[in-house]
């Protein structure tokens, strides 16, 4: 029997440090792939010269384009890919020997199946392990596989494009990955996925690691930026429905998004980045004006705390003073 033909899509901006072995944990695997894309996205480091001497027992075919992030970049990719299957890694992230067997098998054996995905491990900048089987410690509650969309909508759904294998008629039915998005491309992509009626499958074994450091995509600002359009998508996607009884914004988006919106507001309160304090501030009014009121929350104690965010300088000023003196209304207190 032949094997599936699966196509690797490896996107490159400025991973000349790490590239090398993204590419050596491709060409280790039990099964080879048919083909590697690898796609510089406007690299100003060498990645281009790399990209252009690496050899690989499979064909190769390079691409470039102007630096317009990671979701152009796989898009270009499977444009012109060949293979019935498209696996993603990242630059700097590696792949276990087995990663692509295992999950084509799964997608091999079930034809509705859109995508299949692993759990992973984490490593430091320099290769070292911090974490294994990570995906339950970043969101507990999300649920693996996916079989819910209040689910999908309730939180990050920590589906690594690393660890994962798309379907390519699938991927190109749904139209790929929304080149608006700089993060957050991977949860639209999926639930995009699910919506159109794909179902998908899950091993809870690492199929990989993924490098997470102070450089990567997952600390710009970028990706922020990235979560706002994402939350403005979903909520003109899935508009609350009275008729069916599903709150879909007011109970699900708005108060995820709120969440997220008071975690950027700590990020940034320690670093003394009051203008990006005041950015996440404005974001907490809106998804709070969407949502119901915090449990314990009055209307009155709302507003008091949005006032008393709106002034951080004073605020850092005043938080060790009122932390003893008066309770802060919780919703706004740091998160744990």
């Amino acid at each position: 029997m032949t094997q599936p033909q699966v196509s690797v899509i490896l996107p490159v901006y400025n991973g000349v440090k790490y590239l090398q072995q993204a590419v050596d944990s491709v060409i280790a695997q039990t099964l080879q792939p048919a083909e590697i894309l690898l796609v510089d996205d406007g690299s100003t480091d060498g990645s281009r010269e790399l990209i252009e001497s690496i050899e690989t027992p499979f064909a190769k075919h390079v691409l470039f384009q102007e630096n317009r992030f990671q979701s152009a970049a796989r898009n270009l990719a499977a444009s012109v890919a060949t293979g019935k299957y498209l696996a993603f890694i990242d630059h700097d992230d590696i792949w276990y020997t087995h990663h692509l067997e295992r999950l084509v098998a799964l997608m091999e054996a079930d034809p509705r199946l859109g995508w299949t995905y692993t759990d992973i491990d984490e490593m430091d900048e320099g290769g070292g392990l911090i974490g294994v089987r990570i995906i339950k410690q970043l969101n507990p509650s999300a649920e693996h596989p996916k079989t819910n969309l209040i689910n999908m909508l309730s939180g990050d759904m920590y589906i690594f494009p690393s660890v994962s294998v798309v379907r390519r008629d699938a991927f190109l039915k749904i139209g790929g990955f929304d080149e608006r998005l700089s993060g957050y491309e991977d949860d639209d992509l999926y639930l995009r996925l699910f919506r159109a009626g794909w179902l998908n499958d899950f091993i809870p074994e690492s199929g990989g690691r993924y490098r997470r450091y102070t450089g990567s995509c997952a600390f710009s600002e970028r990706m922020w930026l990235s979560r706002e359009i994402f939350a403005e998508k979903l909520m003109e996607t899935y508009p609350d429905d009275r008729e069916l009884v599903r709150f879909y914004v007011r109970d699900v988006i708005a108060p995820r998004f709120f969440s997220h919106a008071k975690e950027e507001y700590w990020r940034h309160f320690p670093l003394r980045r009051w203008d990006l304090c005041l950015r996440s501030l404005e974001l907490m009014r809106r998804f709070s004006a969407l949502s119901h009121l915090p449990v314990g929350t009055t209307r009155l104690r709302r507003f008091i705390g949005f006032q008393i965010l709106a002034q951080p300088r004073l605020f850092e000023w005043m938080y060790p003073l009122l932390r003893r003196v008066t309770p802060l209304p919780r919703f706004i207190m740091r998160p744990d």
